[in-house]
């Protein structure tokens, strides 16, 4: 039997093109750092913003009615900025899912205390990050990175902690699979830095297939992040005599400077302004 007459039966078509997508696979495992994470990134955020497309519309309209109703937030949406791959700042929109409520002390409260019952059912659905597919199609976040972090924040880390700059950041991050409740700073700087070494397509797959498990059990989207997600670095520093009250002090502000410097228009600008008045007073 030549190669035409095994192609000509069933079994032989189908043994060709298993064998063709194992080869196609291991090339895109063997690329996947250099050509193909940016490759699927482009492929599956378009795939996925059309195809919930309308589910996002329909979030838009029943997220809409719920503020009108409550006025429980002043924009359906918020914009994000965050430090991306090589120390670049970025940004990225997602739906508003809490309120802005502060304790008697002025301090505001933890996400989950503020977070409305329409937030929390965006946020438990995954559409509250829909908006942010445009990001990772635009090359300002990947699906599988490093999680973000704040541009003061980033003003903290050390040479070794800036390892995980190396790459973009992620909407989804191997924490997914390695972090838990106990995880510390130290800990995720630690997994970032092996991330953004070697970004491999198996691992990202793990990842991702971790990420969705987690929403199905429905646990609590912090868990994976421990300390990391109640606090942010520079608080923890301070919490722990690493840098004094004035030390941290000046580290927000050069962020926010910088900031203001990546924010080119006014209604932007204030809308920052407010967002970090309230974060940090």
């Amino acid at each position: 039997m030549d190669f035409s007459e095994f192609l000509a039966t069933g079994w032989g078509m189908a043994i060709f093109v298993v064998a063709d997508c194992i080869v196609l696979v291991l090339i895109m495992a063997l690329n996947y750092k250099w050509l193909f994470k940016r490759v699927l990134d482009l492929l599956f955020s378009f795939l996925f913003l059309a195809v919930f497309f309308v589910f996002f519309l329909f979030a838009l309209l029943a997220d809409a009615l719920y503020v009108r109703a409550t006025n429980a937030y002043p924009s359906l949406f918020a914009k994000e900025y965050c430090m991306g791959k090589k120390g670049k700042v970025v940004s990225y929109t997602v739906f508003v899912t809490e309120r802005t409520v502060h304790d008697e002390a002025g301090a505001l409260l933890p996400v989950r205390e503020r977070r409305t019952p329409m937030g929390r059912l965006l946020a438990a659905c995954g559409m509250k990050y829909y908006p942010a597919l445009a990001a990772v199609f635009a090359g300002r976040l990947s699906f599988v990175g490093p999680c973000p972090m704040s541009v003061a924040d980033a003003g903290a880390l050390s040479e070794e902690g800036r390892a995980r700059f190396a790459v973009r950041p992620g909407l989804v991050s191997s924490l997914e699979r390695y972090g838990g409740s106990k995880l510390t700073y130290p800990d995720m700087f630690e997994e970032d830095a092996l991330y953004a070494s070697r970004p491999n397509l198996f691992r990202d797959i793990s990842f991702f297939v971790a990420k969705l498990a987690h929403r199905l059990r429905g646990d609590d989207p912090a868990r994976p992040y421990g300390e990391c997600a109640e606090t942010g670095y520079i608080a923890w520093l301070e919490a722990n005599g690493a840098l004094t009250a004035e030390e941290a002090e000046e580290l927000r502000r050069e962020g926010a400077e910088r900031m203001a410097h990546r924010i080119k228009g006014k209604d932007e600008r204030r809308e920052f302004e407010r967002q970090l008045f309230d974060r940090f007073r």
